[in-house]
């Protein structure tokens, strides 16, 4: 009841507000949206008014990469501004699970002068473990989510001549770049395990001031990732940040 009393005076403020004045006509739309969040359940619909979405080029740039998946755009802008804030930062960058390479495409493009190295299987998630299984209903991944070829990912990212794509199940292609030193590294493989040795290999070889990302780190729907983060950082001295967007962040602090 105190629900659709809630939506009920949304509904009366945004029909004020559609005939008071032009500036808040673009307000009535978003009320219209946080009335239908509030209708259907605990949906989450964000602040108006941001300054990142007037960066016109990164808007148009993410919905030609991801035309049918747009609901990223702000966990891709903010890697993006850490790929910045490592620009300075010596050493490669990394991702793990690239999928079809919207991610990689701005880091690379934010860091041209930075190898960036892909691990990815093609094949999708391998099969969940128990840490894996969420609970309250939501979302459950399954052997081969997710998959995508790499046919797709060398086409949206043949302009960079800084990416190198190692194929293979996470951890098998790690060693093949034991000897580097990395910047920035973007972990997006959703599970347990896979998690767990990405930053075992990688977070040692993070230098100074380096970052590193997790895509999955704060979604019910990947409670793996959660516990494997969570675990993996229980004895070191960084603070694992995590973001209102999901993502969890780790930066390297000097040895």
């Amino acid at each position: 009841m105190l629900r659709q009393r809630y939506s009920l005076l949304r509904i009366i403020r945004a029909i004020i507000w559609f005939f008071s004045s032009t500036s808040k006509r673009r307000r009535v739309r978003h009320e219209l949206a946080r009335i239908s969040a509030s209708l259907f359940g605990d949906y989450y619909v964000g602040d108006d008014y941001k300054m990142w979405r007037e960066d016109v080029d990164f808007r148009d740039k993410f919905l030609e990469l991801s035309p049918l998946s747009p609901f990223s755009e702000e966990r891709k802008y903010t890697l993006r501004e850490f790929a910045r804030y490592t620009f300075d930062v010596p050493g490669e960058m990394a991702e793990c699970g690239c999928y079809t390479g919207v991610s990689a495409w701005f880091m690379a493009q934010t860091c041209p002068n930075k190898n960036l190295y892909l691990f990815d299987s093609f094949e999708g998630l391998s099969s969940p473990e128990l840490y894996d299984k969420p609970e309250n209903g939501v979302q459950v991944w399954k052997k081969g989510d997710l998959q995508t070829t790499e046919d797709v990912l060398r086409k949206n990212l043949k302009m960079f001549p800084n990416i190198h794509i190692l194929k293979g199940w996470i951890p098998a292609r790690f060693p093949e770049v034991d000897g580097k030193n990395f910047s920035l590294v973007h972990i997006d493989v959703d599970l347990y395990q896979p998690t767990l040795d990405s930053l075992n290999f990688f977070y040692p070889r993070l230098k100074p001031g380096g970052v590193i990302v997790m895509d999955d780190y704060g979604y019910f729907t990947c409670p793996g990732a959660y516990k494997a983060a969570n675990e993996f950082m229980a004895d070191k001295k960084e603070h694992l940040l995590h973001l209102p967007t999901g993502q969890g962040v780790i930066i390297r602090s000097a040895t």
